[in-house]
């Protein structure tokens, strides 16, 4: 039986297959850069490229949507990193500017207290406020003063709108200081217009009343109560409040007069502590 055998060896046909191509790709390239733009290869080139023209304007159509979708993959992490780099950027200067609006209403506070002062000509100390009444019917608080800057019982406390109170507690570093919204606070003043005098006084619900005015001299509204300085609890000429309504009932031996503070009491910050000012031996009441 006659055994089948297959040539292995290296077809010889493929180097001359191969120095073929060179050579007529050699012939291509010398005629293309011979013939002028209206040459056969020129043509035949300008067929191939306007017959492949469809497949090619609906390969870019079919593949549009796919690569939109894969650029807005890829921008999409960028565009939220960055985005979050923002929002953060944005909430830190927030902080910056509430933290610098916040300084700059305490210089404007503390600058009015200073002023007042000056033109009053009173020895003072400043303080903070640290504590707060817990309950709605005790009228004190507590600042960040005492003996240890010179504060004592009986010294009056202001703010930048006036009378805030006196103090009736100390200690080495904090005082408590009676308001003037406080029921057992009573503030002598007179009616800066008419120079009548009258006591203010305080209330459970922390509204203020001139009490003791006479009804034929009663105030209007407006009408600006400063101290009397009478007694020696507090200096002279300083604004406790203004009349806000004024009736007279018939049964009353005096008018009923509503006061409001020009110091926002509940809200108060900053206070001064007016020292050295002559002051009663004790506060029964409040002193007036």
């Amino acid at each position: 039986m006659k055994r089948l055998e297959f040539d292995t060896s290296p077809s010889t046909g493929r180097p001359v297959l191969l120095v073929v191509l060179v050579i007529a790709s050699l012939l291509v390239t010398t005629l293309w850069y011979r013939e002028g733009t209206d040459g056969p290869i020129h043509v035949l080139r300008r067929g191939v490229i306007a017959a492949s023209e469809p497949f090619l304007i609906v390969g870019t159509w079919v593949s549009a949507p796919f690569r939109a979708v894969g650029n807005w993959a890829s921008g999409a992490s960028t565009d939220r990193s960055a985005y979050e780099a923002l929002q953060k950027q944005n909430l830190e200067l927030k902080q910056q500017l509430a933290a610098l609006q916040e300084a700059k209403l305490q210089y404007y506070r503390i600058n009015a207290l200073v002023d007042f002062v000056k033109v009053q000509d009173l020895k003072s100390v400043g303080a903070r406020v640290i504590g707060r009444p817990t309950d709605s019917w005790s009228g004190t608080i507590v600042v960040d003063r005492g003996t240890a800057k010179g504060v004592k019982i009986g010294d009056p406390v202001i703010a930048a709108g006036g009378l805030v109170g006196q103090v009736i507690e100390v200690s080495p570093l904090a005082s408590k200081v009676r308001l003037i919204t406080d029921p057992n606070s009573g503030v002598s003043v007179i009616v800066q217009r008419t120079r009548v005098n009258g006591v203010v006084r305080g209330s459970l619900d922390g509204s203020l009343h001139l009490d003791f005015v006479d009804k034929a001299k009663k105030p209007i509204r407006g009408d600006v109560l400063v101290t009397s300085g009478l007694g020696g609890v507090y200096p002279k000429e300083i604004v406790v409040g203004e009349v806000t309504d004024v009736s007279s009932p018939q049964a009353d031996l005096y008018p009923d007069v509503a006061v409001a503070s020009r110091v926002a009491i509940d809200r108060i910050e900053e206070v001064l502590v007016l020292l050295d000012q002559q002051t009663p031996a004790s506060l029964p009441g409040g002193g007036e």
